[in-house]
């Protein structure tokens, strides 16, 4: 499968995660609830794949523990719990907005914790695709855009992305020697073990509560938005870098529109078109455009 296949598909899933997750909110069912639900589930169906290679790295994890246990903290806890608590109380266009400026995010933390350096090509992609998530959530209106306000919702919602940025250019640094399984499910298991108290003293949900619809989210968010999502990211971040990953963390107002027009009946406009248009062309110029010159200097 080619590389940037594996940083489309989380993209995806998130999108789905993203909606599902706004529309479960909506019927009263509180974040905590949610965000532990998902992550017990995933680690329910993880274990019996990787308990063999936990036993086998039990060594490693004991060697790594403090850096395993930041991975769960920010990616597994803080980026999930985060995002839903913000999707509470902020709207739609706030929070695509403030997830699209992630890729500016995770280049200035990765030339701050790793002292990567960005090319002219790559920051004109940024610019380019990031102008182009603008002109999709203010609906191609200055007006929208100019009178965002910042909620509590919204600064939930850029804590969420800070974590994610963080969680992207540390997983470079994940132990060499562990596998992939291993490292993903013992992160799951430390940000779920996080979330447990957080979830016993702030959870207002009942389980019974719960609709069918409301569980077939949470399998969903377990299944494809968690698993599924988490593997094919940290594979493409391995494969082409934390920089090349943030581009695509743009695709995120693309899909999620595409999701509405599918399952919503929403309907696409003129300033709709022009966004995605720019997006695509902001990661190929940081991306394709980029490697390619690369190349040929080499």
């Amino acid at each position: 499968m080619p590389a940037f296949v594996y940083l489309l598909l989380p993209i995806l899933f998130w999108s789905g995660n993203y909606v599902l997750g706004r529309m479960t909110v909506s019927t009263g069912i509180d974040p905590y609830t949610i965000s532990f639900l998902r992550w017990s589930l995933a680690c329910l169906i993880l274990l019996p794949f990787a308990y063999k290679k936990l036993c086998q790295e039990r060594h490693i994890i004991r060697q790594h523990w403090p850096l395993l246990i930041l991975f769960g903290w920010l990616g597994i806890c803080n980026y999930n719990l985060f995002l839903y608590i913000g999707l509470t109380s902020t709207t739609v266009t706030n929070a695509v907005l403030l997830n699209s400026i992630m890729p500016v995010m995770i280049l200035i933390t990765a030339r701050i914790l790793l002292g990567n350096r960005t090319n002219w090509r790559q920051n004109t992609g940024i610019i380019i695709s990031t102008i182009g998530a603008i002109i999709i959530v203010s609906r191609g209106s200055l007006d929208t855009f100019l009178h965002l306000t910042i909620s509590k919702g919204d600064l939930w919602i850029l804590t969420a992305a800070v974590s994610w940025a963080i969680y992207s250019v540390m997983i470079i640094r994940r132990p060499k020697d562990m596998s992939l399984i291993g490292f993903f499910t013992s992160t799951a298991l430390i940000g779920t073990g996080i979330q447990a108290p957080l979830f016993l003293l702030f959870a207002e949900t009942s389980l019974s509560e719960l609709t069918s619809a409301n569980w077939g989210s949470i399998i969903y968010m377990g299944i494809f938005a968690s698993i599924g999502a988490f593997l094919c990211w940290n594979i493409g971040i391995q494969k082409l870098g934390a920089a090349t990953a943030g581009h695509f963390i743009h695709l995120l107002p693309v899909f999620s529109i595409g999701l509405s027009v599918i399952f919503l009946g929403e309907r696409l406009f003129s300033f709709h078109y022009m966004g995605i248009f720019l997006i695509f062309t902001g990661i190929f110029v940081a991306t394709i455009l980029n490697n390619k010159r690369q190349n040929t200097t080499d």
